[in-house]
């Protein structure tokens, strides 16, 4: 126990026994403890001398990956379950239609997240999962979606002319025209998406598999966002698509594993699905 303690005082930033008794190290920060944690202490004690580390990237056990694929059969039944009731109530509205489907996914993406940071981690996304923006983010984020604009252009350019390409914007086109439809679209892929997408493939899917993978869960995480996207009706065109989206999941897959938060990965999200969307509905032209 540092001596501090004993007279009374408290001790300065440092290292020191962790008072659970583990046999590790703790960070206490001058006024309490920090979750910080490591095998041996550092050699010396001190707020100059021994600075605390970048935490380290949260994780899940790999087993609570499993819990995705029930999510994402239960989002896809509930955006069922919307649609039809939307159709109902409001018989004509392709953008209701649209709007309710999305709801009833995020629902199921949304869940899955909470049931795991619950049942396999501390029930905080912020800590489990990264879930925060910080100002820093007003800057990353634009990077990190230029290089998501550079990796699709890149992949669909090389699929460009052949049976592979192919796009899965239809959502988009389908509002061209309709006020209404096109705020709709529009709000669920700069706003919607991004929150519902990067917590639960880049915070959720991530954190479960770098239990198991280490940085390969980025990939793997990527791999999975790519096939999420698969469109029923659109054949080999599927390839490009497949292949397109797997690559922007890797750079925000990245730039999650790097940032260890979901802020610049959520903002670079928003901003290439405004920019796609406003450039479809030809406000950029």
């Amino acid at each position: 126990m540092p001596m501090a303690w004993v007279t009374g005082s408290p001790p300065p930033p440092g290292w020191y026994p962790d008072p659970s008794g583990q046999p590790a190290t703790r960070w206490w920060d001058g006024r309490a403890w920090t979750p910080s944690l490591v095998p041996f202490a550092p050699p010396m004690v001190g707020s100059e001398a021994a600075p605390e580390p970048r935490p380290a990237p949260p994780t899940l056990p790999a087993k609570a990956a499993w819990l995705g694929l029930a999510g994402v059969l239960v989002g896809f039944v509930l955006g069922g379950v919307f649609q039809v009731v939307g159709a109902v109530l409001l018989p004509g509205s392709t953008a209701a239609d649209i709007l309710l489907s999305e709801i009833g996914l995020w629902c199921g993406l949304g869940g899955t997240v909470v049931v795991a940071s619950r049942r396999y981690g501390t029930g905080s996304l912020v800590r489990d999962f990264g879930w925060r923006v910080r100002a820093i983010d007003l800057a990353w984020g634009p990077l990190a979606a230029l290089a998501c604009i550079f990796t699709a252009g890149f992949i669909g350019g090389a699929f460009q002319g052949s049976r592979f390409s192919g796009s899965n914007t239809n959502i988009i086109t389908s509002q061209r025209g309709n006020t209404v439809g096109v705020a709709v679209v529009t709000v669920i892929a700069a706003i919607g998406a991004p929150i519902f997408e990067e917590l639960f493939f880049r915070g959720f899917l991530r954190t479960s598999l770098a239990s198991r993978l280490g940085v390969g869960a980025v990939w793997a995480q990527a791999v999975l966002f790519g096939f999420a996207h698969y469109q029923f009706g659109l054949g080999l065109g599927n390839v490009s698509v497949v292949t397109a989206t797997a690559g922007i999941g890797v750079v925000l897959g990245y730039t999650a594993h790097l940032a260890r938060r979901l802020g610049p990965g959520m903002i670079a999200h928003g901003l290439f699905n405004l920019l796609v969307t406003l450039t479809i509905i030809g406000v950029i032209r």
